[in-house]
C-alpha cells in the first residue's frame, strides 16, 4: 500500500509483520551493546582532560543510581506500551503524536551520527593501537608503517565504510541472527575485559612507571609527560575534590546511554513484556556499571590518576609532548606492563568490536523508530514494509544511505561539530519521555491503558502512582544533565548559542514534519489523530 491510495483502515495493516524472536536476555546484552564495553577507554583521555579533579569511579556509583531512576520509567512505560517505536509510542499516546514525533525524532538524528562517528575509529584507534601495541612489544617499528593511514580521514573513510557495509548486511538479516552476533560480540568483550583485568591486578604502578621510561630511553620520561602538561594546565597534580566527582557525574550519566534501547524494539520480544523488559532495561546498566568501573578504578591504581589527566590534556590537545600517533587509552597504555602479543592485540580488538557494535545497534535501533513512525503514517508508509523474515527493508535501505552520508559528513565536514550539544538535545527529549511517565495514570485517553497495565506499572506510594514519583525526579533529573551538557565545565569550550540552536531547530523540523503530514492525511478523510487514539497491533 502506498500512501496515493485510499486508506481503508486506521494501520497500515492488522498486524506490524515483525517477528518475535529476541528474548529477555538478548535483548539486554543488546543495550550493552548500545552502552559500549570498552567504549569508556576511548573516552578516558578527554574525561581525565575535562574533569582533572574528579573521581571517575565514584561517578560511576552515583551515576548509575540516577540512571535506574530513569531506567525504571522506561521499564514501566514498555511494559504497560509493549510496542516497536517505544518512546515515540508512548508520548503520542499519553501527549500528543506531534511531541511524541519531535521528542524522538531527536534520538533518532543524534544515533544516526554516532554511525558515521564511531565506526571510523575501528580503524585508528582499533587497528592503529594494535600495531602501536606491537611495535613496542616487539621493539619492531615496521608495525607504525601503516598507522599514520589508518588515523589519516582516507583510512578511517575506508574503515568506516566496510564496517557499516557489514553492519548494514546483519541489519538485513532475520532479527535472530542479529541477536545471536550482538550476543556473540558482548561475550567476547567481556572475556577480554575479565583478562584485562586480570592482568592490571597483578601489576603495579611502579612496573608501568619503569616500562614507560625505559620504552622511551629516559628514566624521566614519565615524569616529563606529567611537566608537559603543566605548561598547559599549570599543575603537577590534579587532587580528586568532591565538588568537580558531582560534575563528572553527568560526564558518566551520559555513557550509560542505551539502557533503553529494548523498548524501541518491543515489537519483537517474546515473552512477558515485564520479565523480558526489566531483563533487559533494568540489568544491562548494573553489567555496564561493574565494567566501567573496574576500567576506571584499575586504570587510576596503575598509570595513575595524575599521568592519565596529562596524557589525555596532552594527546586530546594535539600537543607535540604527546608522540603516540594513538590516544592514550587503556587498550595503548597496556603495551608498558605487558609483552604477551595476543593480549596487546586482543584489548584494541574490543575496541574494534564495541564500534562495530555501535554500527549494528545504532542502525537498527532508528529502523525501528522510522518503522512505527510510517505504521501510524507520519512517513510513508513504504518504510514499514517487512519481508517475509520480518526485516524492514524499505527503513534498512533508507538508512544504510544515511550512514553513509553520516561518515561522509564526521569525516570531511564540521557538520558534526555544528552538532555539538547532542546531549543537551537528548536529554530534553529524555525530559520529555519523564514526564509523559509521570502524566501516564491522569491522562484520560490513556487511562484504558493504564488500567489494563499490568500490576507493576498501577504500584501506588501512598496515594501517588510510583510512576508518577519516578517520572517527577527522573525528568527533573533529564532537565539538570542537559542544562549540565552545555557548560563549559562539561564541553570545555565557552557556551555558543548557534551550537544549541542547531540542535533545537531538529525539534522545529519534526514539528513541520507532522504538520505537513497531518494536512495530507487530512485532506485524504484520515486524520493522523486516528491512530494516536489506540495502541498499534503487535
Amino acid at each position: 500500500m502506498t500512501t496515493d491510495q485510499p486508506v481503508p483502515t486506521t494501520y497500515v495493516r492488522k498486524s506490524s509483520g515483525l517477528i518475535r524472536s529476541i528474548s529477555g536476555p538478548a535483548a539486554m546484552l543488546g543495550n550493552v551493546i548500545g552502552m559500549g564495553v570498552f567504549i569508556n577507554f576511548y573516552y578516558m583521555p578527554g574525561a581525565s582532560d575535562l574533569y582533572p579533579h574528579a573521581s571517575l569511579p565514584l561517578t560511576v556509583v552515583f551515576g548509575l543510581l540516577l540512571t535506574l531512576t530513569i531506567a525504571s520509567v522506561y521499564w514501566l512505560l514498555s511494559t504497560a506500551m509493549p510496542r516497536t517505536g517505544g518512546d515515540y509510542i508512548y508520548v503520542s499516546r499519553i501527549f500528543h503524536p506531534s511531541i511524541g514525533f519531535m521528542a524522538n525524532l531527536m534520538f533518532v538524528v543524534i544515533v544516526t551520527t554516532w554511525v558515521g562517528f564511531f565506526a571510523p575509529l575501528a580503524g585508528s584507534q582499533g587497528i592503529g593501537t594494535m600495531l602501536s601495541n606491537l611495535a613496542i612489544a616487539t621493539h619492531n617499528s615496521g608495525y607504525l608503517t601503516d598507522v599514520p593511514w589508518l588515523t589519516s580521514a582516507f583510512g578511517e573513510f575506508v574503515v568506516g565504510a566496510i564496517i557499516i557495509a557489514v553492519a548494514i548486511g546483519l541489519v538485513m538479516s532475520p532479527v535472530k541472527w542479529i541477536f545471536r552476533t550482538l550476543a556473540s560480540i558482548v561475550i567476547v568483550e567481556l572475556g577480554i575485559v575479565v583478562w584485562w583485568a586480570v592482568v592490571m591486578a597483578t601489576t603495579s604502578h611502579a612496573t608501568f612507571v619503569t616500562n614507560f621510561s625505559a620504552e622511551f630511553g629516559t628514566a624521566n620520561a614519565y615524569n616529563s609527560i606529567l611537566q608537559s602538561a603543566s605548561k598547559v594546565t599549570g599543575s603537577l597534580v590534579y587532587p580528586v575534590t568532591l565538588g568537580a566527582t558531582a560534575i563528572g557525574i553527568v560526564y558518566t550519566m551520559l555513557s550509560y546511554i542505551g539502557y533503553a534501547n529494548s523498548s524501541y524494539f518491543a515489537g519483537e520480544l517474546r515473552g512477558n513484556p515485564k520479565s523480558a523488559q526489566g531483563i533487559a532495561i533494568m540489568i544491562s546498566p548494573l553489567i555496564f556499571a561493574v565494567v566501567i568501573f573496574l576500567e576506571y578504578q584499575l586504570s587510576y591504581n596503575i598509570f595513575g590518576h595524575d599521568f592519565l589527566v596529562a596524557s589525555g590534556t596532552l594527546a586530546t590537545s594535539g600537543n607535540a609532548a604527546w608522540t603516540a600517533s594513538v590516544l592514550p587509552t587503556p587498550a595503548y597504555l597496556i603495551a608498558f606492563i605487558s609483552t604477551n602479543p595476543l593480549f596487546l592485540v586482543l584489548v584494541p580488538f574490543g575496541l574494534m568490536l564495541t564500534m562495530f557494535g555501535f554500527a549494528v545497534i545504532y542502525m537498527f535501533v532508528p529502523i525501528r523508530q522510522l518503522f512505527a513512525y510510517a505504521f501510524d503514517r507520519i512517513v510513508p508508509v513504504r518504510f514499514a514494509s517487512v519481508n517475509r523474515r520480518g526485516v524492514p527493508w524499505a527503513a534498512v535501505l533508507l538508512f544504510a544511505f544515511i550512514a553513509y552520508l553520516s561518515l561522509y559528513l564526521a569525516l570531511y565536514t564540521p557538520v558534526f561539530t555544528d552538532l555539538g550539544y547532542t546531549n543537551f538535545g537528548w536529554w530534553l527529549a529524555v525530559a520529555i519521555v519523564m514526564f509523559a511517565g509521570a502524566s501516564f495514570p491522569f491522562i484520560k485517553k490513556t487511562k484504558g491503558i493504564w488500567a489494563s497495565a499490568p500490576g507493576i506499572v498501577r504500584t501506588m506510594l501512598g496515594p501517588i502512582p510510583a510512576i508518577t514519583i519516578l517520572g517527577s525526579v527522573a525528568g527533573a533529573l533529564s532537565l539538570f544533565v542537559s542544562y549540565s551538557a552545555i557548560l563549559p565545565s562539561y564541553t570545555g569550550a565557552a557556551f555558543d548559542p548557534l551550537y544549541a540552536l542547531d540542535i533545537l531547530l531538529v525539534f522545529v523540523a519534526a514539528i513541520l514534519i507532522y504538520v505537513a503530514s497531518h494536512f495530507y492525511h487530512k485532506s485524504r478523510g484520515m486524520p493522523l489523530e486516528m491512530a494516536m487514539t489506540e495502541l498499534p497491533p503487535t
